[in-house]
């Protein structure tokens, strides 16, 4: 996202990434959801980071003449009546209203979802098949020359006022690298804090339903009766595969939303970049005044991602104070 910010903006850019099929973008349900938690609360500067994300990846599914941005609707299923008054609450806020859809009867819901509470509807929500993005960015870049795919040696990039990395002379580096991160030496001090997110992808017959459900884990129809359901949070495990506490955990939480019969088809996990604020970290080195960091996004990265990228192509233009909330001066 950042390299397609920059070329819009009439930069050149080479990016220089070593393929990794285990990448949180690889398996991402890429999701976007204005209303979050139990309490149901807006996210984080949604108003301004939703209308622009949903633009800028309709604007690249025509630059990439490719297809990743679903509309599915998104139902909050309702675990008991304190749901139900708190979705009331906040239909009533003028600043919800944007997001805060009609309420759904339990018998207004097919059967195979376990709904006796009933569901509201999110507005706005829209989902990205980030591994389609992703995918169609790179046949871009290389079509253009623009992608070195290679593991990025940081003993090989020479520092001064402008930067060489092997035969490459550039301004500018920006370092994006989700939880690789913590290899790098110039930014190795950003406390990250980073979750492992765990995802099944099952096969049902039974359960019926073209919109996004969640109660505590999100299941999304992908087609054929196939549904990716996830997806945990463990803290104390960097392994990339899923392991059968989180497996479990995945499936008591689906149970409560489907009984009905299913089979796993697939299994996958993957490491977020997250902050313990969970909020990004994006601007300049202290020391090097041309080197940048971008990272941080956690969950919320395909919102928040679009708003950020642009926001840091201006501050490499303006060189304005970066906003203190994802500044690496909190730290």
């Amino acid at each position: 996202m950042v390299a397609h910010t920059l070329l819009s903006k009439g930069k050149n850019v080479l990016v220089i990434d070593e393929f990794h099929s285990k990448s949180s973008s690889n398996i991402a349900s890429g999701v976007v959801n204005p209303i979050t938690g139990r309490k149901m609360v807006k996210t984080w500067m949604i108003d301004e980071i939703l209308p622009f994300a949903k633009q800028t990846y309709k604007n690249l599914e025509v630059l990439l003449q490719a297809q990743f941005v679903h509309e599915n609707k998104l139902l909050k299923i309702f675990s008991s009546n304190d749901d139900i008054e708190q979705w009331k609450k906040r239909q009533a806020d003028v600043a919800y209203a944007p997001y805060m859809g009609d309420m759904i009867s339990p018998e207004d819901i097919h059967p195979s979802i376990n709904a006796p509470f009933g569901a509201g509807i999110i507005k706005q929500a829209f989902g990205v098949s980030v591994p389609e993005f992703t995918k169609a960015t790179r046949v871009f870049l290389k079509s253009q020359n623009r992608l070195l795919e290679e593991h990025f040696e940081y003993d090989k990039l020479q520092i001064s006022d402008t930067l060489q990395y092997k035969n490459i002379e550039a301004d500018k580096i920006i370092f994006c690298e989700g939880y690789k991160a913590y290899q790098n030496p110039f930014f190795k001090w950003i406390p990250f804090c980073f979750a492992k997110g765990e995802q099944l992808l099952i096969h049902s017959e039974k359960l019926e339903t073209n919109s996004v459900l969640n109660k505590n884990i999100f299941v999304i129809p992908i087609g054929n009766h196939l549904f990716k359901v996830g997806s945990t949070f463990i803290w104390d495990d960097m392994e990339e595969k899923v392991t059968d506490a989180g497996r479990e955990e995945i499936l008591q939480k689906y149970k409560k939303i489907s009984g009905d019969e299913f089979t796993i088809v697939e299994e996958s996990a993957a490491i977020r970049p997250a902050m313990r604020d969970r909020r990004p970290v994006v601007g300049r080195h202290p020391e090097h005044q041309n080197l940048f960091v971008f990272n941080g996004m956690g969950t919320k990265g395909v919102s928040l991602t679009p708003y950020f990228s642009n926001y840091l192509a201006d501050f490499l233009e303006q060189n304005f104070k970066i906003l203190p909330e994802i500044s690496m001066d909190r730290f």
